[in-house]
């Protein structure tokens, strides 16, 4: 048999032990915590418990708002004075607590004791790549930096796609928020608009001119003398009979070692990479989704986490799926779900929170979505046998009266006398020569239904 270890209860300040072998458990009241219950909640560390200014004083296991003179309530939420036209601001609802306390309602975007606030949207807000955040009313909007567009400036501008970025045969390779211009021997500049001087670093004999190419240079000669080797691009040249060879270094061919050789004619880039061909060597421009020399490697989209607010994500080509928790949606998870927009709550106020909402009910109402009314008349406020009925946020009494009255002189209790009916009583009015009292016992003066 397990042991009761709450045999000696073991909570202090009111705590409910359970027992949970081989141990305990306390279940502490409001204010308490600790394992048996022997710590103070100090609730003035939480910020906002006293609101409009009001100062927290902290008790063992309680806490109180000294409040300005404007405000009252347990957390200063209440503004003292009557409901009129002008005592909440942007459509915020007034209910009346008391006769000298009001509290106001406040429309999704708004807070304040007089909904006189515009929540700032942006303290958490998710804009990406440098995007900037702009408040709004419920909601926020990214200014994005140039290259990035979407509602969270998470997508990326393929500059490459306007066609004739890269001039004079350059390739447009799209990157993150820019892009970059892969230009053909000869050329260079972001756009590869500027022709390569090759005269400046060529080696022409003294006494000859050197005149630039396009990713290549020729040297004339002064009359009377010829270049020292007729190959071209660092070709060796081999004297034959008549003639000469040029041996070429690779990435090269041609009888003088003029022409590149194109090494994208095998087809080596993988994933439907473009090959971009070099002199002497080629370059992969990859497939969005794919990476690595030969385009050989697909991109992890999901290691960058792009699914917000704990989706699951699912990595695709060039893309990824997120699956949201309840309570959000949108393609990264990043957009709340507007639970009020139902308006869900029936006699209340709907507050919107992330993953859920919840109801402030008008006075007389409660319950999860304020559809219960409050039946006053529980507590059987009434008196002296009147009938309660329930009203919205109140009761009303209706006192017993009689459709007839008795009439104790029925029973002739005058003896010498005449008997005059009086409500609840009788007055005996004596003959001549008599007089006394007549004593009796006063009873219910009505018959009838009462109502």
């Amino acid at each position: 048999m397990d042991l009761d270890h709450c045999t000696t209860n073991r909570c202090v300040n009111n705590g409910k032990c359970v027992n949970k072998p081989p141990g305990f458990e306390c279940q502490c009241q409001l204010g308490f915590d600790g394992e048996a219950c022997e710590k103070d909640v100090d609730e003035c560390q939480e910020a906002g418990t006293c609101k409009n200014g009001g100062t927290c004083v902290n008790f063992i296991g309680s806490f109180r708002c000294d409040c300005p003179t404007m405000y009252d309530g347990t957390n200063c939420e209440m503004r003292r004075g009557r409901c009129s036209s002008n005592s909440c601001f942007n459509s915020g609802t007034c209910y009346q607590s008391n006769y000298n306390l009001y509290r106001c309602a406040c429309p999704p975007g708004y807070t304040g004791s007089q909904c006189e606030e515009n929540i700032d949207d942006c303290v958490n807000h998710k804009c990406q790549n440098g995007g900037s955040c702009v408040d709004g009313l419920e909601k926020y909007s990214c200014k994005c930096p140039p290259g990035w567009e979407g509602g969270l400036c998470s997508r990326d501008i393929d500059e490459c796609q306007a066609g004739g970025v890269c001039r004079n045969g350059g390739t447009c390779q799209n990157i993150p928020g820019q892009y970059k211009c892969v230009c053909v021997n000869g050329w260079d500049g972001d756009n590869c608009e500027h022709n390569i001087d090759d005269c400046a670093t060529a080696t022409c004999a003294e006494g000859s001119t050197c005149i630039d190419q396009v990713g290549t240079y020729t040297c004339q000669c002064p009359p009377g003398r010829i270049g020292p080797s007729p190959c071209e691009h660092g070709g060796e040249c081999v004297n034959t009979d008549g003639s000469f060879l040029c041996q070429c270094p690779p990435g090269y061919t041609g009888a003088r070692c003029e022409t590149d050789r194109d090494e994208c004619q095998a087809n080596p880039c993988y994933h439907g990479g473009t090959c971009l061909d070099f002199l002497g060597h080629f370059q992969c421009m990859c497939s969005p989704g794919y990476m690595g020399n030969l385009c050989e490697l697909e991109v992890d989209e999901c290691s960058s986490s792009p699914c917000q607010n704990g989706g699951n994500c699912t990595d695709l080509i060039n893309d990824v799926l997120c699956s949201c928790p309840p309570g959000f949606e949108g393609k990264h998870c990043d957009l709340d779900v507007k639970e009020c927009s139902s308006s869900p709550c029936r006699f209340g106020h709907c507050v919107d929170n992330l993953g859920f909402f919840t109801c402030e009910c008008q006075e007389g109402y409660s319950g999860p979505l304020c559809d219960q009314d409050i039946d006053e008349c529980l507590s059987q406020p009434c008196q002296n046998g009147a009938t309660c009925l329930d009203r919205q946020n109140g009761y009303e009494c209706v006192c017993p009266t009689c459709d007839a009255n008795i009439n104790e002189c029925a029973s002739n209790p005058c003896v010498q006398g005449r008997c005059v009916d009086l409500v609840n009583d009788f007055q005996c009015q004596c003959h001549l020569g008599f007089s006394g009292y007549v004593k009796h016992i006063n009873h219910s003066s009505c018959v009838g239904n009462c109502v």
